[in-house]
């Protein structure tokens, strides 16, 4: 349209202007089954190993409270390494190697310190350096000055086998449906304690780079408990004002995870709108004051609208009044 100049342009009677509804189809149709997702729809569930926590009550009083102070998280990422190869001059892209990239999830830093203690609780159990900071003499200048003033262990020398992160799974919630990303031996690749700033007014919060080994995906339907953690605390389960009514009841919104057939689906729903239709214009009385089909003319002086010497029509009581007949659409 943009190369067209206005001289070739025609409009043809038969074609209706449409408003902006007529774009938004795309995402209204069906449930809202093609609108875009919005970002602060998610959770994120950490499980923690008990056996590698100094205070079990992290896990087991407020592990969902954990799960809840996730102040945004991104979705995994991945890096493919793909090289150019020759096959009788014709050039082949061959992938070779993929690599899941780290991630980001950043914390509130809760007025409990909550989240401070999980990192505290992590760093502990993978680091001997904080616990044996505690031990007199153990980080004096002489340390090392014989095998005899080394009697605590430092770094990685702590014996920790088994993971502290069983796994972090994070779910992206719409129309009461997930879709979840498990992340597979997940450790924490660098933690960010932020600075703190007299002249800042932001809530300060942590933030955590996350490196995994795979990834696992999965669907299901939004309930008590499913996602890991939601809606188990913190959470209210006050009725909503606000009700609908389900086009048909039978039908369920189309997903993945219910897998249903979208044509039956349309199909149901217009035949119920027809049947509304029908019972709204059956029920409609015939009393109603009839618009005269009445042209507008620019041989009229100026009566309302605003448009200098145009009449519009106006609706006039008539004494033959048309009365329309029911006819049934449905199919």
């Amino acid at each position: 349209m943009s190369f067209t100049s206005n001289n070739n342009l025609h409009s043809d009677p038969n074609i209706i202007l449409r408003d902006w509804q007529h774009a938004a189809r795309l995402f209204s149709d069906q449930q809202f089954r093609l609108a875009p997702k919005l970002d602060f729809q998610y959770h994120v569930a950490f499980n923690i190993n008990q056996a590698a926590l100094k205070n079990a009550n992290i896990v087991t009083r407020y592990g969902n409270e954990i799960n809840m102070l996730a102040k945004s998280v991104a979705l995994p990422k991945f890096e493919i390494s793909v090289d150019p190869v020759n096959q009788y001059n014709r050039k082949k892209q061959i992938q070779y190697y993929h690599k899941p990239g780290d991630l980001q999830i950043s914390f509130y830093d809760d007025n409990m310190g909550l989240i401070n203690q999980l990192w505290q609780n992590y760093y502990s159990y993978y680091f001997a350096d904080s616990t044996s900071a505690k031990t007199t003499g153990a980080y004096n200048r002489n340390a090392t000055q014989s095998s005899n003033y080394i009697t605590t262990p430092f770094g990685l020398d702590n014996s920790s086998t088994n993971p502290f992160f069983n796994y972090i799974t994070i779910y992206q919630m719409a129309r009461h449906e997930y879709v979840s990303v498990k992340l597979i031996n997940p450790i924490i690749k660098s933690w960010d304690g932020n600075k703190l700033d007299w002249a800042s007014t932001k809530t300060h919060d942590f933030q955590m780079t996350v490196a995994y080994e795979a990834v696992t995906y999965g669907t299901g339907q939004v309930k008590s408990g499913d996602p890991e953690g939601f809606q188990l605390v913190h959470y209210d389960n006050n009725p909503s004002p606000l009700t609908g009514v389900n086009p048909d009841p039978t039908v369920i919104d189309p997903s993945f995870v219910q897998a249903l057939d979208i044509e039956s689906v349309s199909a149901s729903i217009l035949n119920n709108t027809i049947n509304t239709i029908n019972t709204y214009q059956n029920t409609q009385s015939s009393s109603s004051p009839v618009i005269t089909n009445t042209i507008a003319t620019t041989s009229q002086p100026q009566i309302i609208g605003g448009t200098q010497g145009v009449l519009f029509p106006t609706a006039t009581s008539s004494t033959n009044v048309t009365v329309a007949s029911p006819v049934k659409l449905g199919i």
